[in-house]
Order: C-alpha cells, then sequence, then structure tokens
C-alpha cells in the first residue's frame, strides 16, 4: 500500500520522527521503511521515559510541519474520540513558524490580482506581523483610498505539500485500520477525509471573507465585539485583504480587573449568541485568534480575527443542544440520553444500561454543592463517556463544543472570577422560549406539512411501482445478519482445516501402502515415494497444528 505514495522521501521522515520520538513499535507494526537506525530508537527510548505519549505525538506533529500541525489542531476538535488527556495535548499545538521572504509574498500577491504590487497598495511593509504554517500576514495601505488594511497571503506551494501530506496520511489510516486492532472503531479513512474537507475550507480565503460578512451581519446589538471587515474587491482564493485591526493578545494586554470583567462579557455574550441563536459561529476562538484594541476613549474592545474555520448549527441542531443544556442543568439523565438520540450521538437501539449510570453520576458532580464545575469539565466529561462507549459526536457539535471550550479559557484568563453557567443560563432560556414561538412553530409545523404533502404526492407512483415489481416477480426480500458473518468465517476456516486433514491422512495412508511393497527407488533400504510422502504429510501435519494453536492465542 505505501509503494501507491509518489512521495516516498516523505514516509521514511515519518518514520524516523515517530522512531525518534519513542515509537518504534508503532513503525515496525506498520512496517515503515528506513528505521533500522539503533541511535535513533535508544534517543526515543529516553524521550518516551521523560514525556508521555499524546506529549511526544505533539512533538512528531509540530516537527512534521504545517498539514500534521493542522491535522492535531482538528483533531482536537474531537474529545469524543480521542481521550481528554491527549485533546488537552493536542490544543497547544500553535502554529507559529519562520515567515517566509518578501519575494516570495510579493510574488504570491501579483499573481493573485494579476497586477503590480505597487499599483494595488501605495505601501506593503516587508515584514509580516504574523506567520502561521498556511499564510502570513502583512500590512498594507491601499492605493485607491489610503485605508490601511492587513494582507493575509496564503504561501506558495502551500497546496502541494498538503496534498502530498493528505495522500501520505490517507494511506496510513488505511494501514492502521487494517494493522491496529485499536484503530478499528474510529474509521480513520473517513476521519482523514473529514479534516482534508476542513483544510481546503480554511486555504479559501474568498470564502473565509464571506464568514466574516455573515458574522458581522449577525452581530446582535449590544455586544461590543470588532469583527474585521472583508475588502471583497482584494480578495482572492490565495489573498484576503480586510480591514487592519492594531492591538495586543489577550494574554498580553495590561487590563484593569474590570476591564477583563467586561472583556470576558463580551466574548461569552458573542459566542454564545452565535452558537445558540444564530447557529453560525467561530470554530477557533484561542486566544491567538483574538486581539485586544482601545477605542478614542481608551476603553478596551475585543477583536475576533480568523475566520477560515467556522461552525453551523441549523435550526433542529440548537434545539436539540437546547433540550441537551436543560437535561443537564436539571440532572435529567435520561433526558440527556434522549437528547443525544436526537443529536445521531446514540442509535435508536442502545442498550447499554451503563450509559445512564454514567450520565447519573456525571451529572451529580456536575450539581453537587462547593466549588463551582466548569462547562470545559462537562464538556470532556460527557466527550470522556461518549468515547468509553464509542459513541461519536457529528462534526457540527463536535466543532461547536470545542469553541466553548476554547471561549472558556479565554474567558477566565481574562477574568479569573468568570460563571459559566451563569453566563449561559440566559442564552438557553431564549433559545428555549424561541422555539415556542409563534413564527418558529409556525415555520416548523410548514416543514413538515411540506415533507407530508410531498409524501401523499408521490404515493401513488410509489404504489404503482411496487405493484408492477410484484407482477413480474421482481420483487425481493434482502436479509442481512451481521451475526452470521463470524459464523460463515469460522465454518470456512473449519472446513478448510477438515480438507487439509484429509489430504495429510491420505498421504499417510497412500506412503504406508507404498513402503510395503518394497518399490525401487529405495531411500535407506525404504522405497523413496513412501519416504518422500511421509515428509510432505509430516510438514503440512505441523503446520495445520500450528495454525490452529496461532488462532487460539497460544492455546491448543
Amino acid at each position: 500500500m505505501l509503494d501507491t505514495i509518489r512521495n516516498l522521501g516523505r514516509v521514511t521522515e515519518l518514520a524516523m520522527v515517530l522512531v525518534r520520538h519513542g515509537f518504534a513499535d508503532l513503525v515496525d507494526r506498520l512496517g515503515l521503511p528506513g528505521t533500522r537506525g539503533v541511535g535513533a530508537r535508544s534517543g526515543g527510548e529516553k524521550l518516551a521515559g521523560r514525556y508521555s505519549a499524546y506529549a511526544r505525538l505533539r512533538m512528531v506533529a509540530e516537527q512534521m510541519g504545517p498539514t500534521f500541525v493542522k491535522l492535531g489542531q482538528l483533531l482536537s476538535q474531537r474529545p469524543d474520540l480521542l481521550p481528554k488527556e491527549f485533546v488537552l495535548e493536542l490544543s497547544k499545538l500553535r502554529d507559529q513558524v519562520t515567515p517566509i521572504p518578501f519575494s516570495d509574498v510579493k510574488a504570491q500577491v501579483e499573481r493573485s490580482l494579476g497586477k503590480p504590487i505597487a499599483e494595488v497598495f501605495s505601501s506593503f511593509d516587508e515584514k509580516c506581523l504574523a506567520s502561521a504554517s498556511l499564510a502570513q500576514v502583512h500590512r498594507a495601505v491601499r492605493a485607491d483610498d489610503g485605508r490601511e488594511v492587513a494582507v493575509k497571503v496564503r504561501k506558495p506551494d502551500i497546496m502541494r505539500t498538503i496534498e502530498a501530506d493528505m495522500e501520505l496520511l490517507m494511506v496510513l489510516a488505511k494501514l492502521a485500520d487494517k494493522e491496529l486492532e485499536a484503530a478499528a472503531n474510529y474509521d480513520l479513512p473517513a476521519l482523514v477525509a473529514e479534516m482534508e474537507r476542513s483544510m481546503r475550507q480554511e486555504l479559501d480565503f474568498t470564502l473565509e471573507a464571506r464568514h466574516m460578512r455573515t458574522a458581522q451581519s449577525q452581530l446582535s446589538p449590544g455586544i461590543d465585539v470588532i469583527i474585521p471587515q472583508p475588502h471583497l474587491d482584494l480578495t482572492r482564493p490565495g489573498l484576503l485583504t480586510m480591514e487592519l485591526i492594531q492591538g495586543q493578545s489577550p494574554h498580553q494586554a495590561q487590563l484593569k480587573p474590570e476591564e477583563g470583567k467586561k472583556l470576558a462579557t463580551d466574548l461569552v455574550r458573542l459566542m454564545m449568541d452565535q452558537v445558540l441563536l444564530h447557529g453560525f459561529f467561530h470554530g477557533d476562538p484561542h486566544q491567538g485568534n483574538m486581539l485586544i484594541t482601545r477605542d478614542a476613549k481608551g476603553r478596551p474592545r475585543l477583536a475576533m480575527l480568523d475566520w477560515g474555520l467556522a461552525g453551523r448549527l441549523s435550526d433542529d441542531d440548537r434545539y436539540v443542544l437546547c433540550d441537551l443544556l436543560m437535561a443537564t442543568l436539571g440532572r435529567d439523565a435520561k433526558a440527556v440520553i434522549k437528547a443525544w438520540v436526537e443529536m445521531r450521538v446514540v442509535p435508536q437501539t442502545y442498550e447499554d444500561p451503563t450509559l445512564e449510570r454514567d450520565v447519573a453520576d456525571l451529572l451529580e458532580m456536575v450539581n453537587s454543592q462547593g466549588e463551582p464545575v466548569t462547562t470545559a469539565t462537562v464538556i470532556l466529561e460527557m466527550m470522556e463517556i461518549m468515547r468509553q462507549h464509542k459513541l461519536m459526536v457529528p462534526m457540527q457539535y463536535a466543532l461547536a463544543d470545542k469553541a466553548l471550550l476554547e471561549m472558556e479559557g479565554v474567558a477566565r484568563s481574562l477574568d479569573p472570577q468568570f460563571r459559566p453557567v451563569e453566563a449561559a443560563r440566559p442564552f438557553v432560556w431564549r433559545l428555549y422560549l424561541e422555539r415556542w414561538r409563534p413564527d418558529a412553530m409556525a415555520k416548523r409545523f410548514l416543514s413538515h406539512l411540506s415533507d407530508a404533502l410531498r409524501l401523499v404526492q408521490n404515493l401513488p407512483r410509489r404504489l404503482e411501482n411496487l405493484v408492477s415489481q410484484l407482477e413480474r416477480g421482481e420483487l425481493s426480500l434482502q436479509l442481512k445478519h451481521e451475526g452470521l458473518v463470524p459464523l460463515t468465517k469460522a465454518v470456512q476456516e473449519g472446513a478448510s482445516r477438515v480438507t487439509v486433514g484429509l489430504v495429510v491422512a491420505a498421504l499417510i495412508v497412500g506412503s504406508s501402502m507404498i513402503i510395503t511393497t518394497g518399490v525401487e527407488p529405495k531411500l535407506f533400504g525404504l522405497p523413496a515415494l513412501g519416504v518422500a510422502g511421509y515428509l510432505i504429510s509430516g510438514v503440512i501435519g505441523l503446520w495445520l497444528v500450528w495454525s490452529i494453536i496461532r488462532s487460539r492465542g497460544g492455546r491448543f
């Protein structure tokens, strides 16, 4: 399977990085090439003694470059699939990298706009404001109206790099799915394909510009948060021109306690408004994507940057999320599981009684007296329960959970006294009441009525097709019983072994008859043909015994 990868050098590089970080056993099991160095293995063993496996996997992603860093960041949005310790490690991934030369930036800008850079911008700073793995940002001034702007430029050849790395990751995912028993529950190829779609969206800056426009149009009155204005006439798939926002990141800004409290409130109101009331939200609200600036009166304001990753929730998604939050606040384990069924997390036929018990224990912890439990703790513990029960969360909910986790972390850094439950409660009630507003109910009724009318309209044609198939004898019934697959395999293996046993028995009997005849030529005084028959039957018999012992885990 590895032979199908065009860049085998990248495979070898990945194998060596894994070995140097203490994953030699994994490399051997996957059969990756180029890892025979004893020194690298011993160095990996030393590293394994100092750091956890999760920390070392984060180091591997950092060393392998932008695709793997982005993949790690996207995987950190799936605490339903990964242990919470691993999610916390992946959330530390930040893609600050060395900037590319200005000559490459200039060439990319001119290639995207189809004009010399001097015709479009009267000034363009060679020193970048920020540099990440996929793009970097420069300050510039528009030549036509003199407005200061920030220009986000996609790095040259990054698409080719990502395509090659995603090809490698897909092959490795299929290989791991086949060779590693622990990977069977995750459907790694589908997960890699999902991550690739998300990464391609982040690389399309016209989509990011649309995300900013959508967020601005849905910004509720009274929420004092800045969302940069994109300049659509100077935006292309590989180039984003937007309003320049100058300020400091939250962890660098010198804030008074009341200022931190105000900014934390603004952030929470924005995210709750986006997730619960509008269903469109910033998918990655960590501190690196925020700036704190000050207005003319010196009052601090929060700016939300980097809208490449955004999440969407339908009205039904928001209402089910509201049911889940209400059930959590009400300590109702059955209602929580019912909401999970509506979210397509739990199958309708799921009947594991330990799931309700685990949820009830979590809700008891959430609502117990004493120190308030954080939203992050609740979300991570719920995701841990799902992971233990092999349940998967649809992507839109996983992204919303990740956004709320990051939002709470930033809010607590701004205001250590931040109380997430109190902040979320009014938005939950607003969503609950919205669900039963006459216009919302009328909208759902009309949607259901439309579905029913469409069904009635198509029913005669479907019945006619059914009757026609029945008359022609083409109607068939297909039954599939998943439990029969292992039984069929066992019967086939047993039949094969019986067949081999019969062949061995026939060889032994035939060889014995030849031995008694004394026919020439002879070997050790016995007919050579009979001796050969004994040897062949002995080898086959030993192989048959060994295969039986191995299939039973070493027990005969």
